[in-house]
């Protein structure tokens, strides 16, 4: 980084590298550079732009700059769009060393975006957010404001005691959670929620896509008596969730988890199979977890909202702005509470 940043920053600038004096300190930040004009940026480093990392990357170098005077900006290999969003919400800058970077303050504005990733990792380290992993982000999501135990958390998931401990310990290095006393909390519910989409992967579920007669709300209860009749265990998600938790946006694209093979649930609800135009998406998760929390809305079995979060995100229509309402006016978190 100190050799490659005056390089990048001088050809952000237009300045001579040779001008750009990049100071290593002690604590309060990683590093000042001093610009050639007389600014100075604060600036923290970190190794990846994962959600969670410059989240809190960004609350330390604003606390730093306050003190030192200067532009806080977090430094990374290669941000991306998760980080982006991070560091715009929370209103610091940031370089990385491909050559990308969003700097704003005095009148000052630098913006340089589309610059692929120099520093490409191969395979990807283990992440908490796997899908039977998962279990324990979605039971800490579901009560976010209780203290449990790591006991409590392996009779909750039905995750052995070793991969609750390998969990908890991953999801600290990520300062993810809270710890006191050996109980554990997340430290904020939206950034868990966050780094875990990051790494949710809907098309990992085995989904089976197709056409029934009938369609929205409607379709949606009409396959839920089916279901029901059948005694299959199912849970509906994506836009029928979020209408049904909270009214949010008439829906074509039902979607609905359902235990055993979707294909051959598919003949008992009479669907003609043909993802093209689908009106109807079974979906055989990819763990069972995806039913914890699961509960009546609008009298159908959902999904745990926070499922239902991740999973608008990967879907059509009006899915995107269903996201935002749900994060808006459902999962709305509060530590105090």
């Amino acid at each position: 980084m100190e050799r490659e940043l005056p390089r990048i920053l001088a050809e952000l600038i237009d300045a001579v590298p040779d001008e750009i004096r990049v100071r290593r300190l002690a604590r309060s930040a990683d590093f000042t550079i001093d610009l050639p004009d007389g600014r100075r940026l604060v600036a923290e480093v970190k190794a990846s732009s994962r959600s969670a990392e410059v989240s809190h990357a960004a609350r330390q170098v604003r606390a730093a700059a306050d003190v030192l005077g200067g532009l806080p900006v977090v430094i990374v290999p290669h941000m991306g769009d998760a980080g982006k969003r991070v560091m715009h919400e929370a209103g610091v800058g940031y370089i990385d060393l491909s050559g990308n970077a969003s700097l704003r303050g005095d009148g000052w504005y630098v913006r340089v975006e589309g610059r692929p990733n120099r520093f490409p990792t191969r395979g990807r380290p283990s992440s908490p957010f796997a899908p039977v992993s998962a279990r324990l982000t979605r039971r800490l999501l579901l009560e976010p404001q209780r203290w449990w135990r790591q006991v409590e958390l392996a009779e909750a998931t039905g995750l052995d005691a070793g991969r609750i401990s390998r969990l908890v310990r991953r999801l600290s290095e990520l300062e993810l959670i809270d710890a006191q006393d050996g109980k554990m909390r997340p430290r904020d519910p939206g950034a868990v929620l966050d780094a875990w989409a990051e790494d949710y992967d809907f098309a990992k579920h085995d989904i089976t896509a197709g056409h029934v007669t009938g369609s929205g709300v409607g379709l949606a209860r009409q396959l839920s008596e089916t279901l029901v009749s059948q005694e299959r265990k199912h849970a509906f998600t994506g836009l029928p969730g979020a209408w049904m938790i909270d009214g949010f946006a008439q829906f074509r694209l039902i979607s609905v988890y359902v235990d055993g093979d979707p294909h051959e649930l598919a003949e008992v609800l009479g669907m003609r199979i043909e993802p093209r135009g689908a009106n109807v998406q079974l979906i055989g998760p990819s763990d069972v977890g995806v039913f914890d929390g699961a509960s009546d809305a609008g009298g159908v079995t959902c999904a745990a909202p926070v499922q239902v979060y991740l999973d608008l995100l990967a879907l059509p229509e009006r899915a995107q702005e269903a996201a935002v309402h749900l994060r808006d006016e459902v999962l709305r978190w509060r530590r105090d509470a």
